[in-house]
């Protein structure tokens, strides 16, 4: 029997793997894959002479290749399952839902673990006494320094910088509302990099974080850990699809938007966007963004959500034409240049450079 020219054959994904620049994947690593149902099982369609031919669905060569990609940042299938399907490869839904609740309800645990462990330090109560518990963790998160520790992208005094990060532990991972102050609130947004986006413009847009930084407190009642928990187990199938979108846009297009303003602007955070440009880096967020897409589609940031995610589609269709200077010849860019000042230049190039280190790429890129 003669297998159509677009049919997907096991040589045709190791071949892919191959190109891809995973020069060991194999037959014995692809049925593992497809037994954890990371991969889908390919269809017998027939026989070519007494050989049974076994064909995979459309698109199974990228799947092999992107899963092979983020097993680079984490071997978790729980969460290699949830990023796939994030992408929009055709995982099952109720596997999806399992491992998505696995890791947030394990995030919870392990925070409910290291209060339990510095209580036992302290000699203090773990329920009673958990404020004061969460203000002890947060001073050791907020002054460590080093690989893993806590991103600094604007300078905040040392015990401004702890009280914040209590509040953000309090607001996002015990799902609490703390008492904060206005001056308080203006701190955690910059512990978090965003202050910048109260008065900083991109592209002439207003600025894009308005209203009382109080606010943010708020976030606990949809978006916290608890509230995620909550939501993964409670969401229809429907609230998941739509969720799914929400978090793609996020977890893909955001980090590559921001990404690209920092190559067009030569600005890193750009009106407080560059706290965004690695979430695309690390899998986990993909979990975390589809449990923020099911809560905040349950409140009032629901419209909000909306109108950020509607806002990154046309950036697709920009990025593609960005990549068409990398098939122009230098001598007809000059030309195309010629007129337009150091400024054009100088932007051109850190663009031309942001796509050959495939920083406009979403997702993890290749290491060179």
């Amino acid at each position: 029997m003669a297998v159509e020219p677009h049919a997907l054959q096991r040589d045709d994904l190791l071949g892919a793997a191959t190109s891809a620049g995973f020069s060991t994947m194999n037959e014995r690593r692809l049925e593992g894959f497809r037994s954890s149902g990371l991969m889908p099982r390919p269809v017998r369609v027939g026989n070519d002479g007494r050989r049974p031919v076994w064909i995979y669905p459309p698109g199974s060569d990228r799947q092999l290749v992107r899963l092979l990609r983020w097993r680079e940042c984490t071997l978790d299938v729980n969460v290699l399952r949830v990023v796939l399907w994030v992408e929009g490869f055709p995982l099952a839904l109720d596997a999806v839902r399992a491992s998505a609740a696995v890791m947030v309800g394990g995030l919870s645990r392990e925070v409910e673990q290291l209060l339990r462990t510095e209580a036992s330090h302290q000699g203090l109560d773990p329920f009673e006494d958990q404020e004061a518990l969460v203000g002890a963790v947060a001073a050791t998160m907020a002054a460590k320094r080093g690989k893993n520790a806590l991103p600094r992208p604007i300078r905040v005094p040392a015990d401004d910088r702890a009280t914040a990060v209590a509040h953000l532990l309090q607001i996002f991972v015990l799902g609490t509302r703390p008492e904060v102050t206005e001056v308080e609130a203006e701190t955690i947004e910059k512990v978090l990099g965003v202050s910048p986006g109260r008065r900083q413009r991109v592209e002439g847009a207003e600025p894009w974080l308005t209203g009382p930084a109080s606010l943010i407190v708020g976030a606990a009642d949809f978006v916290s850990v608890p509230r995620m928990i909550e939501a993964l187990a409670d969401a229809s199938d429907a609230e998941w699809e739509e969720a799914r979108w929400v978090a793609a846009a996020l977890f893909l297009q955001l980090p590559v938007v921001t990404r690209a303003l920092a190559a067009q602007t030569g600005k890193e955070n750009l009106a407080g966007l560059g706290t965004y440009t690695a979430l695309d880096s690390d899998p986990l967020f993909a979990v975390l963004l589809v449990g923020f897409a099911l809560g905040a589609r349950r409140s009032d940031w629901s419209d909000n959500i909306e109108d950020l995610t509607e806002s990154l589609a046309p950036w697709s269709g920009l990025i593609r034409e960005m990549k068409q200077v990398l098939d122009m010849p230098q001598h007809v860019l000059d030309r195309n240049l010629a007129g337009h000042g150091t400024e054009m230049h100088d932007r051109t190039e850190r663009i031309i450079q942001a796509l050959l280190d495939r920083d406009l790429d979403p997702g993890p890129r290749p290491d060179f």
